[in-house]
């Protein structure tokens, strides 16, 4: 089961690689979800790498109270998310969408896709499947924001998407 833990923002990936050094035990996973966009830079598109979800990290554990007892072996800030009392994993759902957008390297990929009229088709990357999820396409800035399930909350995340056209319902048939 994956239990989300917060940590001190900028330091995610410093967490993730004293995790593995000092705290988990063999059967255990720890990690960060990366994502990619394109960015601009002095006129030339270039991918760049990216926290999907910032000051979070993931635990694949399944006994989150020793877990916590083995996170005081490091000084920064980490914080197991709980429900009252609970340490709460994240529901299956949850942890199946994330892994189907990040796989299993939790990397999501740049997505392309079209526009056929006022729908967006996937062809390619992390997004496809997550059509549906859509919030909101920047064509300009190539990202869309999908919304995600994290903890029982709805959670917006920016994800690189280039749209390749846009045609009309006409044009499709």
């Amino acid at each position: 089961m994956w239990y989300v833990v917060q940590v001190t923002t900028g330091h995610e990936v410093d967490m993730v690689k004293q995790s593995k050094e000092r705290v988990i035990k063999e059967g255990e996973d720890v990690f960060v979800i990366k994502a990619e966009k394109n960015h601009r830079i002095k006129g030339e598109w270039v991918i760049r790498e990216y926290l999907l979800f910032p000051s979070y990290i993931f635990f694949e554990t399944d006994d989150p109270a020793d877990l916590r007892i083995r996170l005081r072996c490091i000084p920064e800030m980490t914080k197991i998310l709980k429900t009252g009392d609970e340490f709460v994993p994240l529901y299956p759902e949850e942890e199946e969408h994330l892994r189907k957008l990040g796989g299993d390297k939790h990397y999501a990929s740049y997505s392309e896709g079209i526009i056929v009229g006022d729908k967006l088709q996937v062809l390619d990357g992390a997004m496809k499947g997550f059509e549906g999820n859509v919030k909101k396409i920047d064509r300009h800035h190539r990202t869309a924001i999908i919304e995600v399930q994290l903890m029982g909350r709805p959670i917006e995340v920016e994800l690189g998407l280039g749209v390749i056209k846009k045609i009309t319902d006409d044009e499709a048939k």
